[in-house]
């Protein structure tokens, strides 16, 4: 009898109850693994994209946070194309490195924090740059470190996997669109272009758009994500199939562009189209730019990197979410071990949404 009790005094120790999103789950304790993780980790660059043969899952130590910081049992990630792009190089990486921008999960250990505690339900896009230990990265992992600064609570009316496949992207369109200025214009007969609409940043920025108070958006599309998009905000769908943007659209009628797909040439293209007064932006990485021949008249910004080091933006991304006004939309989902497949689905394209990455 006393052998059945200690047993059963050890399970108990081993396993929690825990309420998160109002399901009980069971969960092990996160003691019980000898201090060591399942990681995806890049041993070395890339030699071109597609290329993930330096990239391996690994039993690695789990990290412990520093003073400021804070560990986070990671429930999900995702994948967004700089995750792969990234191994052939552009972000100051030290490896061999734990990779994974985004990160949902709660937090299970925390130094000197002043805001967050232990048992916090959280999210947060790990994207910052340490200057003596590189890119920041480390979601896809069953652990991860962050910055207390950086992580904001799990809104409401939102699960905490999906959580974990907003954070970089819904950042990106958010802070783009602010940068035109968009949440403080004159609402009236607003028309704003998101150059994709599918994507992860084409999603995020036509809600937002519409949450900003644009009464027409304009997006491309191929058709069988055309009811999706009109059911999230956007007015025009064109079918990319068949025509583009620039040759549906009449001049002088556009007031923002979020150019999110950033092709070489769009910026020229689009200079006609748009209205005095009017702001192009673009997200950098495929070969767009600046207008060649530009207008006086029209604002052009090149957006650059999303700024992950604050949670503010994070916490009225929070507020969308919580009143309905911004929702996930996950193409798949992958497991951890299984991480290949999924840049390998998001390298092939035609994803609408976001890839999921569940971890925990």
């Amino acid at each position: 009898m006393k052998l059945l009790v200690s047993l059963i005094c050890i399970v108990l120790n081993l396993i929690r109850l825990k309420v998160v999103d109002g399901e009980i789950t069971l969960e092990y304790s996160h003691n019980n693994n000898n201090g060591m993780m399942k990681a995806v980790v890049a041993n070395a660059v890339a030699s071109k994209v597609g290329d993930f043969s330096n990239v391996f899952i690994k039993d690695i130590p789990i990290p412990t946070p520093r003073a400021g910081e804070v560990l986070i049992k990671v429930a999900a990630s995702s994948v967004n194309p700089v995750d792969w792009k990234i191994l052939t190089g552009g972000l100051p990486l030290k490896f061999p490195h734990t990779l994974g921008f985004d990160v949902s999960g709660t937090i299970v250990k925390c130094s000197h924090c002043q805001r967050l505690k232990v048992d916090d339900v959280v999210w947060a896009d790990l994207g910052k740059t340490w200057i003596f230990r590189g890119g920041e990265l480390g979601a896809y992992a069953q652990y991860a470190i962050a910055d207390e600064e950086q992580v904001s609570l799990k809104p409401n009316g939102i699960d905490i996997y999906s959580a974990g496949t907003l954070p970089l992207v819904s950042l990106t369109s958010f802070q783009a669109l602010r940068m035109t200025g968009i949440f403080q214009r004159n609402k009236g007969n607003l028309t704003v272009v998101v150059t994709s609409g599918a994507g992860g940043t084409g999603f995020t920025g036509i809600q937002l758009a519409k949450a900003a108070g644009a009464t027409r958006i304009v997006t491309a599309a191929s058709p069988g994500n055309v009811k999706y998009l009109e059911s999230i905000g956007a007015t025009e769908v064109v079918n990319y199939h068949k025509t583009t943007i620039w040759d549906y659209l009449d001049n002088n009628t556009v007031d923002i562009v979020y150019d999110n797909y950033g092709a070489p040439g769009t910026a020229d293209l689009a200079m006609p189209k748009m209205k005095s007064g009017g702001v192009f932006i673009y997200l950098p990485g495929k070969g767009g730019g600046k207008a060649k021949n530009p207008r006086s008249d029209v604002k052009e910004i090149n957006y650059g990197l999303c700024d992950s080091s604050k949670h503010d933006d994070l916490d009225i991304l929070g507020e969308f979410i919580s009143n309905g006004t911004l929702k996930a939309n996950v193409d798949q989902w992958f497991e951890l071990d299984t991480i290949k497949s999924a840049f390998n689905a998001s390298i092939a394209g035609h994803v609408t949404g976001k890839i999921g990455i569940r971890i925990s």
